[in-house]
């Protein structure tokens, strides 16, 4: 259990955070069946009542609406999964409607970028931050993804003496370039560093049995807990990425496609992600 499915989400491309997530809520599932059903439960015996009280039981526990909504689509997604390999007959999930009306208004971010910016050199100089956290930090206040933070491969830096230049490859198509300076060269440098010396070619990695892979989401919050316990303020890569794309606009006054490019999104994206942190962001 669950059947194969984080082999099939991974090899599909999506992020490692993203598939714990699923996952775990898959496991969860099966153990409200177990409990409520007294025996094992197999993915064509479930109905949609289950779901329904499932999510009732989430919703009575206190899980926020939109918290409630992505468990929904995760489920959705594991449903039509089991129909692709042929574990259920009829996928009953694209029919399915939750019995409570769901406010997915987003939440207001309370966020205020310039003072990122201003406590970076603290960051980069603090004995008690790790480097991981350092280079996150770092990767934050350009606006990237956690997805595309573990794919950065040091052989795209390019060390130009005064700066040091990295081409991010995204997995939908598209490259943002970033530049490092001043105290930010020797931080990536040791990174780059590092993963030489690990036999790695990512810039974040972790050891599993072993062997140095691609960086673990696990370890995630230790990282980001010391960060936002040293900054005074939550890390959360979502809202910094709000709060950049607000900063670039009204502070550095970049016009959309600017903002496009130096994020390396799509047009319609980067107009989305705009308007979000203009209506979204309070400072």
């Amino acid at each position: 259990m669950p059947y194969g499915y984080e082999k099939f989400r991974l090899d599909n491309g999506i992020s490692p955070n993203t598939v714990v997530h699923e996952v775990q809520l898959i496991r969860s599932l099966f153990a409200f069946l177990r409990h409520t059903y007294k025996k094992p439960v197999e993915p064509h015996d479930i109905r949609p009542t289950d779901i329904q009280q499932f999510l009732m039981d989430q919703h009575m526990a206190g899980i926020k609406d939109s918290t409630l909504n992505r468990k929904l689509i995760y489920i959705r997604r594991w449903f039509d999964y089991m129909w692709q390999i042929g574990r259920i007959p009829n996928d009953f999930m694209p029919k399915f409607k939750f019995s409570r009306k769901l406010d997915l208004t987003p939440a207001d971010i309370h966020m205020n970028y310039e003072e990122l910016l201003k406590k970076k050199d603290a960051v980069l100089e603090a004995d008690r931050l790790s480097l991981n956290a350092k280079v996150l930090y770092l990767l934050y206040l350009r606006g990237l993804r956690l997805r595309d933070m573990v794919d950065i491969d040091v052989d795209n830096f390019d060390d130009r003496g005064g700066k040091l230049l990295l081409a991010v490859d995204k997995k939908d198509g598209y490259q943002c370039r970033m530049e490092f300076l001043d105290k930010e060269i020797p931080v990536m440098l040791d990174a780059i560093e590092r993963a030489v010396f690990r036999g790695t070619p990512y810039l974040l990695s972790s050891k599993v049995k072993n062997e140095y892979t691609m960086f673990q989401m696990g370890s995630l919050s230790d990282y980001t807990e010391a960060l936002s316990s040293f900054v005074g303020m939550p890390m959360r890569s979502g809202d910094i990425r709000f709060a950049y794309v607000h900063y670039l606009y009204s502070v550095e006054h970049k016009n959309l496609e600017e903002i496009q490019e130096t994020l390396g999104v799509s047009l319609d994206s980067a107009s989305r992600i705009l308007k979000d942190s203009l209506t979204r962001l309070k400072r």
